[in-house]
């Protein structure tokens, strides 16, 4: 009785239990006791277990530097502290991990290991891991805003995605969308220019394998694999089991070892030094921070300028301010900027008169005192009954040539209608703003109703726009849907229609 297997058991499954515990701590750095538990026990198994016990190709693990023993290259005592000092980095990066506020910089993850490798954790060291498994580790500068915002938004999507309802898991409508400070906005100038102006931090990862997140069992409350969709399982921050974590430190350290057998294969067949070798390809993966460029152009697009010009530059002084930038690397091809001598003004006059209400209209509102040669002629025709087609630069008062025939007809006829088809709305509306400008030092004309008749005109507005109004502004989707198939409702207007613009 009293050499019973009971108690032992029973202090092994309490001291489990403690280990357990201490690692749920969220310290960023573990004590050196509980780091050599974690790295030198495994846990006991059950003898009752007699399935696990009894097989043939699950050996017992050692976490000792004897890995070499598998090899027939013997490994030098500057491999075997590499090893050591992987198994060491390995088991701190992977508790880090697990918590998602950690960011595995070489500056958090130095301590610890030093406390398990009993010296000072070099760059170089990490360097030779890499050179040796290129595949499985990342060891590069990188910034650290970058990193903070990346690892906070993960932890942001991960607790509202945990949730049963749809719109839960969409992010957070805060100020702190994306940080854990009400100053930690993404998107506004002061990230934009603290992005620019980040630290570089040394970033550590392995990224050959992750954990696999699991839910606390409802009874036992430790770690388990989920039985129903995750999104379904209410939790709070993720859950990963000390066995899953044990397992995949286990199978890091043995890629490692493989990948240092490997390496003195390779040495052995083509006669080099292992060590000379592998210091000569880890100088290739020791990080090297970026060269800073000086910045001296603002490109945060909600800078405001200073000053608000009031009168508008001529095209030269853009051009010059535009070549005078700092940011400018001849944009401008050769013979594309042009300059063209001035051309004296041509003037024409009209073949008809117009009415003094009018003329004043034009001068009180465009300030226009006569026509240029271009517009003479147009309007010449169009009072002559004659279509016309008008194609001139931009700004050389093509809006005259189809607004003034059609004030001239309603002075003389009230029931006349003109019809305005745009393309775009904002062109149409641009047009109509210019026309009223003329209509309103018109008083003759002051009930005359100019409307807009598109897709957004409300419905109870379109039969009074119809009948009443005088001056249309549509588009040729309108046109073609609504207003043609409705001939009959449209009658009138068209009847009295006397221009057509478009």
């Amino acid at each position: 009785m009293e050499d019973s297997p009971v108690a032992p058991l029973a202090q092994s499954e309490q001291r489990n239990t403690d280990a357990r515990k201490r690692i749920r701590k969220e310290d960023l750095t573990l004590d050196e006791d509980e780091h050599q538990k974690l790295l030198l026990d495994t846990p006991e198994k059950k003898p009752g277990n007699k399935r696990r016990n009894t097989g043939h190709k699950k050996q017992d693990k050692k976490d000792g530097p004897d890995s070499s023993a598998s090899s027939p290259i013997p490994w030098t005592e500057a491999l075997q502290d590499l090893e050591r000092v992987h198994r060491a980095l390995n088991l701190v990066y992977t508790f880090c991990s697990s918590r998602k506020h950690v960011i595995t910089t070489f500056d958090t993850l130095r301590p610890a290991v030093e406390s398990h490798i009993k010296r000072t954790l070099r760059i170089q060291d990490v360097a030779q891991m890499v050179a040796l498994r290129p595949e499985a580790m990342k060891f590069e500068y990188t910034n650290e805003l970058m990193l903070q915002l990346n690892t906070r938004g993960a932890q942001r999507d991960d607790v509202f995605k945990s949730s049963q309802g749809f719109m839960s898991q969409m992010p957070a409508h805060d100020v702190s969308v994306g940080g854990l400070t009400g100053n930690e906005r993404l998107g506004d100038e002061a990230d934009d220019q603290a992005a620019m102006n980040g630290r570089e931090v040394l970033y550590l990862e392995f990224i050959d394998s992750d954990l696999k997140r699991q839910v606390l069992d409802r009874e036992t409350g430790e770690p388990t694999r989920p039985t129903q969709k995750l999104r379904k399982e209410k939790l709070k921050m993720p859950v990963y089991g000390q066995k899953q974590m044990m397992q995949l430190i286990e199978r890091r350290n043995q890629k490692f070892a493989i990948a240092i057998n490997d390496f003195l294969k390779k040495c052995t067949d083509d006669g080099e030094d292992p060590e000379k070798a592998l210091h000569e390809r880890a100088e290739h993966y020791i990080p090297k921070l970026a060269p800073k460029e000086p910045r001296s152009i603002n490109r945060t697009a909600s800078t405001i300028p200073d000053s608000i010009p009031h009168e508008r530059q001529s095209i030269s002084e853009i051009l010059l301010q535009l070549k005078e930038s700092e940011w400018y690397s001849g944009q401008i091809v050769p013979d594309g900027h042009r300059v063209f001598e001035p051309q004296s003004p041509k003037y024409g006059g009209l073949k008809f008169l117009l009415s003094q209400e009018l003329v004043n209209a034009l001068y009180n509102a465009k300030h226009i005192t006569q026509f240029y040669t271009h517009q003479a002629e147009a309007l010449n025709g169009l009072h002559e009954g004659k279509n016309i087609v008008i194609s001139t630069s931009t700004s050389s008062g093509k809006s005259l040539i189809y607004q003034l025939p059609v004030l001239h007809a309603l002075e003389r006829d009230t029931n006349s209608r003109a019809l305005y088809i745009f393309p775009t709305k904002a062109l149409a509306q641009d047009q109509k703003r210019s026309l009223k400008d003329i209509l309103a030092f018109m008083p003759s004309l002051d009930q005359v109703l100019v409307e807009t008749f598109d897709g957004d005109t409300p419905m109870n507005l379109r039969d009074v726009i119809r009948e009443e109004a005088r001056i249309i502004f549509t588009n040729p989707d309108m046109l073609h849907l609504t207003i043609l198939p409705q001939e009959q409702r449209w009658r009138t207007f068209l009847k009295n229609l006397k221009f057509v613009v478009g």
